[in-house]
């Protein structure tokens, strides 16, 4: 138990460090050399465009999608703090199988904190969209064992949602 919260720590502080939020000293924090939890694309299509694509391609590699997954975070952000963030959605989706698998045992069931996995699709100042997942082989690394065996087999998956030719 010990050694998964551990984990968690570093789980959390890494997803910390990977996004420079600022710690209590007031700095933005950077990642060790070689270690990004969120990784991030620039998409060579428009904002709709890059949704349905990376929805499709979800889809057809057999993740689930659901409507209720979809976040509008700039209708959020409008609504609740009058601020418009720019285009800016999320997709949860999920490969029931390799969830299942994991979470049928004690040891992973605090990942279900993760799942389903969350692809960002935002445009930034340069009016370019750009696209943010958490790096799958990554976590595997950090927990390794089945989580491992699991980001190994999904991570080549994830990276197949973000072709669009």
């Amino acid at each position: 138990m010990k050694k998964l919260s551990n984990q968690l720590c570093t789980l959390v502080l890494g997803l910390l460090l990977s996004s420079g939020v600022a710690l209590a000293d007031g700095h933005g924090a950077q990642p060790p050399m070689g270690f990004n939890m969120l990784v991030e694309v620039p998409s060579p299509l428009g904002f709709e465009e890059t949704l349905e694509r990376i929805e499709a391609n979800a889809k057809e590699l057999g993740w689930k999608v659901p409507g209720k997954w979809k976040v509008d975070f700039q209708r959020n952000m409008m609504k609740v703090t009058d601020t418009d963030i720019g285009p800016n959605q999320v997709l949860k989706m999920c490969e029931p199988f390799a969830a299942a698998k994991l979470l049928v045992k004690d040891e992973y069931k605090q990942l279900a904190a993760m799942m389903p996995c969350t692809i960002a699709v935002y445009v930034k100042s340069d009016q370019k969209t750009y696209i943010a997942m958490m790096n799958l082989e990554v976590m595997g690394q950090m927990y390794g064992g089945d989580v491992k065996t699991m980001a190994d087999e999904l991570a080549p998956q994830m990276a197949e949602m973000l072709k669009f030719d």
